[in-house]
């Protein structure tokens, strides 16, 4: 008997730390993101290539119906058709409004959406958004609830 409970707890535990070895590695991993995943979602600039942003004017990118696109690029708002192909987004029909704000923030929100024209691979780390072209930006989440992989 005690043979047959010992095997019982001990295959119980271990589907429990089965669970868990896959729990973790879902929270942590680099997720694939679709179109889906993508529509109705508003994130907000924290980091360049690993390094923090710091200003008053953090960059903002939502996604709307359609994958349409709106956001503000640290100095002037913005709106574009966005298109996803093999997890790489890619921004056509760009407006904005055409303010200067200094070369630093010029410099920064030029980077960012010549990278959304010219294509941006998205994924997914530790509920944050990530787009990379030349250089990696992150996101983390303005929504209610984080995104899942």
């Amino acid at each position: 008997m005690n043979y047959i409970l010992s095997g019982w707890f001990t295959m119980k535990i271990s589907i429990l730390l089965c669970l868990m070895c896959v729990l973790l590695m879902a929270c942590s991993s680099t997720g694939k993101v679709t179109r889906e995943q993508l529509k109705h979602s508003h994130w907000q600039l924290i980091q360049i290539d690993g390094r923090l942003v710091k200003g008053a004017s953090p960059i903002e990118i939502e996604f709307l119906d359609a994958l349409q696109v709106v956001g503000f690029a640290g100095c002037n708002r913005f709106f574009a058709e966005g298109n996803m192909e093999s997890e790489v987004l890619k921004l056509s029909q760009l407006g904005m409004t055409r303010k200067s704000c200094g070369n630093t923030l010029d410099t920064r929100e030029m980077r960012f959406l010549e990278m959304l024209q010219q294509g941006a691979s998205v994924t997914f780390v530790n509920n944050k958004l990530q787009l990379k072209g030349q250089q990696t930006w992150q996101f983390k989440t303005l929504d209610a609830e984080p995104l899942t992989n």
